[in-house]
């Protein structure tokens, strides 16, 4: 039995409890996904009802940020007696060695050097290393949104993430059926970063700071710096990501609104929670906890439902979605404001890569003035909350992005008329105007 599939089972079928509007009967609802998950009789039963039991605990919470749970990944039992100690997938895939076992084979996760990238929990053969999730939440939101209007917002990622022909128009469409009251692309706000990033990379540039890191859109890679590599933490961009800025300026013109950031990253639920970026978006969902809402919901993806057209974003916030993405688009941006100014760019390709390029760049060995810091292998295509692989994503982004109707995004019209507003009602000059 797959893992994802047991944790997709367990997500469709709460999803499902909780539209017909029952008291939750952990024990009928347990006694569906077994049978859905295991058709024969097996000996293990009694520990993967267990494991259910503990899934729906954290599904159930509505809160992530308790102070006695500081950790967004969590181990449900100390012992992985499926898994032998050659193996360790969860170790191998750790990029900070943040996972260990003792002699005893129990595991633990050390805070100080736990990045929150999600990898330990897509690469885990057992199902017990989960990330806290907001599913429940968003489910219960959905079917209060006729007194709070609930807005999704679209990781650039998106496209293709949801079954071969379901275009964005469709699944826009089929989000708007489940409940949503407005779908709009991460994208839009990825044009902002460009043009406030590429304004600070000039501004850098003339200075005596010769370099930038930028990834504000990766929260792993952003805290990879600054547990592991703090010394080079100051050359980081303090621009807010896409998705914070996003959810700003949905509640900057809808005080009482909620936003739901979907996208394929489990990282960015925590990012979501902190304080200082409050408030912004109030729920997380990886493409895979959407997918279970989508099928709960029984909701059609096959058009029936209508197409939504989808035109916030120009071709340079699109192609966020994969590596190299942020500084071809940054680079434009700088092209076309200072065509002199040289750009040097480097990229890391995952955490791994990322932290051998962080360790040249202390060490003064990196030819480079510019770096693009993913997480993910090939970007947020690749990230641990996806559908497909990331390859084929990525090639589904390309062809999405060239179909935008404005190429940079200085072009988009749209995402400055937004940014105007909110920033104008902030009264902050946080990203200048006058660019």
């Amino acid at each position: 039995m797959n893992k994802n599939d047991f944790a997709h089972r367990i997500l469709v079928n709460l999803a499902r409890q909780m539209k017909l509007g029952e008291i939750l009967d952990r024990k009928k609802l347990s006694d569906k996904i077994i049978a859905e998950c295991f058709p024969e009789k097996i000996e293990d039963e009694q520990i993967w009802r267990d494991r259910i039991d503990k899934r729906l605990d954290f599904l159930l919470q509505h809160s992530r940020q308790e102070e006695s749970e500081p950790l967004l990944v969590h181990l449900l039992e100390e012992s992985c007696e499926e898994c032998s100690v050659e193996k360790r997938p969860c170790v191998h895939a750790c990029p900070t060695g943040a996972i260990t076992y003792d002699r005893h084979g129990k595991g633990s996760i050390n805070t100080a050097l736990c990045v929150e990238c999600g990898w330990c929990v897509d690469t885990c053969i057992s199902g017990v290393i989960i990330a806290r999730s907001e599913f429940a939440q968003v489910a219960t939101m959905l079917l209060q949104s006729k007194v709070n209007p609930v807005y999704a917002i679209l990781a650039p990622s998106f496209v293709g993430q949801f079954g071969p022909g379901v275009t964005p128009e469709i699944l826009k469409a089929a989000l708007k059926a489940l409940g949503f009251s407005g779908v709009y692309e991460v994208a839009m706000a990825a044009d902002i970063v460009v043009l406030e990033e590429a304004r600070e990379f000039c501004e850098r540039m003339k200075s005596r700071e010769k370099f930038m890191i930028t990834s504000c859109c990766c929260p792993a890679f952003i805290k990879l710096v600054e547990k592991v590599r703090p010394k080079v933490a100051h050359l980081i961009s303090p621009s807010m990501s896409p998705m914070i800025i996003m959810g700003k300026m949905l509640k900057g013109r809808e005080e009482e609104c909620r936003v739901v950031f979907i996208g394929p990253c489990i990282a960015k639920k925590a990012e979501a929670k902190r304080p200082d970026l409050q408030p912004a978006v109030d729920c997380v969902l990886t493409f895979k906890e959407t997918k279970a809402l989508l099928e709960a919901a029984e909701l059609s993806l096959d058009g029936s439902l209508g197409q939504s057209e989808v035109q916030d974003a120009s071709h340079d916030g699109r192609i966020f979605a994969h590596t190299g993405g942020v500084s071809e688009a940054i680079h434009r941006a700088v092209q076309r404001r200072a065509p002199d100014l040289e750009f040097r760019p480097v990229k890391g390709n995952g955490l791994k890569q990322c932290s051998e390029l962080l360790k040249q760049l202390e060490e003064g060995r990196l030819d480079a003035n510019f770096m693009e810091g993913m997480g993910c292998p090939e970007g947020c295509v690749g990230g641990p909350g996806t559908n497909i692989k990331a390859a084929e994503a990525a090639v589904l982004v390309r062809e999405f992005a060239d179909r935008a109707p404005k190429q940079q995004s200085d072009d988009n019209i749209f995402a400055l008329q937004w940014m105007k507003e909110y920033y104008k009602a902030a009264d902050t000059e946080s990203i200048k105007l006058d660019m």
